[in-house]
């Protein structure tokens, strides 16, 4: 019984998370600070499309894991390099970045 827990658990483990559950990595500001304001705004417009696509196919790659979860117990979409995780993590920190510099600079957002 203890075996069955420990291996559903690292199955569950392998699933790809949803984009909302996927924390930013840490990525530095002093690279937009030296930005204009209007090239900080394409460079956010440029990366938030960016992550709207890619947060796309990591939320049907979640959901295709769900399922595949239920019927065989294994994550079969993530496995099959469909995790964008470290990806939306690199978007998600760039994203702040350009907010933080953006405010610093006083940009009209």
């Amino acid at each position: 019984m203890k075996r069955t827990v420990i291996c559903a658990l690292l199955l569950l483990a392998g699933c790809a998370k949803m984009p909302d559950d996927i924390s930013a990595a840490p990525v530095s500001a002093d690279p937009y600070m030296q930005m204009s304001c209007e090239s900080l705004a394409s460079e956010r417009a440029a990366k938030q499309a960016d992550y709207d696509r890619i947060a796309k196919v990591q939320t049907e790659t979640s959901k295709r894991d769900e399922a595949w979860m239920a019927i065989v117990h294994v994550p079969v979409a993530s496995m099959s390099n469909g995790d964008n995780e470290p990806h939306i993590a690199t978007l998600k920190g760039q994203l702040n970045a350009i907010s933080k510099a953006s405010q610093a600079k006083g940009c009209r957002v």
